[in-house]
């Protein structure tokens, strides 16, 4: 890519599945419209695994419903079907204790730095909320230990003078690696990122993506990274899966899709991110109370037209098919390889 930097190397995931996403859907009930309700399908069948020290990003449009897919796995929005497994238990049906214990093993950082951390707490009082809730630390001291060494791991230096700072006086990088910290603190094993850097400045968004990469190699944590931006995916992600209209349609390892984007959504994405002569899509993305018979993307694809909008296309519902190769490419396109559509489920051998 012309304008980013050279993506970081790092030691090669283990194939210890953190979480297992299987068959996730998320609806919601959609406005009355002539006495018929049609759900909003926000997730639509989503199957995701993520490694142990992986990081996955998520790419696709405003309101593509990968938030959505980071909210159902850390159980803020409850699923309609599916599974979410971490070490073979399935999170959507725990509660109580058992809820709490799973969700001190997943942590999220959100987009805004300046609203996520309440302006009357120190940074101190905002790291060690987790410890408290949780109920972690023999005591004081502890806890002060865990909290320093976590504004430290996020590199807030001195970290002893950072903790009586209150977040106005922070810039918005700051901000963020406060947020990390309190993710941090508790030793999970998935932080969930919510666009984390896209309310920054370029400085400090080469910073946090370069601290995240650090805490993966140093702490063996992975990462669910969300952003519509798939440069910045191509930079930190091992694995990128591409969302649109509630469905993952193209998932492989980051160079390889960046370098051979399969899918016709992804190459506009990828022009987008690249400044090429841009992909063109037609009309906005159906909502997802409508989604399209068939591909749900033949509506905007360049493909369809230029093969002279194939029966396929209209009718049959692509499949995210894998790739026996070593890169594990797979895309859900009836002509990802060439002008002969991909058979259905049902007939495939």
């Amino acid at each position: 890519m012309t304008a980013a930097p050279e993506p970081a190397t790092s030691e090669p995931v283990t194939s210890e599945p953190v979480v297992e996403v299987v068959d996730l859907h998320v609806h919601f009930a959609a406005r009355r419209w002539r006495d018929r309700r049609s759900p909003v399908r926000a997730v639509d069948g989503v199957s995701l695994t993520i490694n142990r020290g992986e990081i996955v990003a998520l790419v696709g449009e405003s309101g593509c419903g990968k938030s959505t897919i980071a909210q159902a796995i850390m159980r803020l929005v409850p699923p309609t079907s599916g599974q979410v497994l971490s070490h073979g238990v399935d999170v959507t049906g725990l509660k109580g204790k058992a809820l709490r214990e799973a969700r001190q093993r997943f942590q999220m950082i959100f987009q805004d730095p300046f609203g996520s951390l309440d302006p009357r707490q120190t940074v101190f009082e905002a790291v060690v909320e987790p410890l408290l809730i949780h109920g972690l630390g023999e005591n004081d001291t502890e806890r002060r230990e865990r909290v320093l060494r976590a504004l430290d791991f996020a590199h807030l230096h001195p970290p002893e003078r950072l903790a009586d700072r209150y977040p106005h006086e922070l810039s918005g990088g700051q901000r963020q690696r406060v947020a990390i910290a309190a993710a941090v603190v508790l030793d999970p094993e998935l932080v969930v990122a919510d666009e984390p850097v896209s309310m920054l400045d370029v400085s400090a968004r080469a910073g946090i993506l370069s601290l995240m990469a650090d805490l993966r190699d140093e702490l063996a944590i992975s990462y669910l990274f969300i952003t519509h931006d798939l440069s910045t995916a191509w930079v930190l992600a091992d694995r990128i899966a591409v969302v649109y209209l509630g469905r993952i349609v193209e998932l492989g390892p980051a160079a390889t899709l960046v370098s051979h984007p399969r899918h016709p959504y992804t190459q506009a994405l990828l022009a987008v991110a690249t400044d090429a002569e841009a992909v063109v899509l037609e009309g906005e993305t159906p909502s997802a109370d409508a989604v399209p018979a068939g591909c749900r993307f033949h509506p905007r694809c360049p493909r369809f037209r230029a093969l002279g909008e194939p029966e396929a296309c209209l009718t049959q519902d692509p499949v995210l098919v894998h790739d026996a190769g070593p890169d594990l490419h797979s895309v859900a396109c009836h002509f990802a390889d060439g002008a002969t559509p991909v058979p259905p489920p049902e007939e495939q051998s």
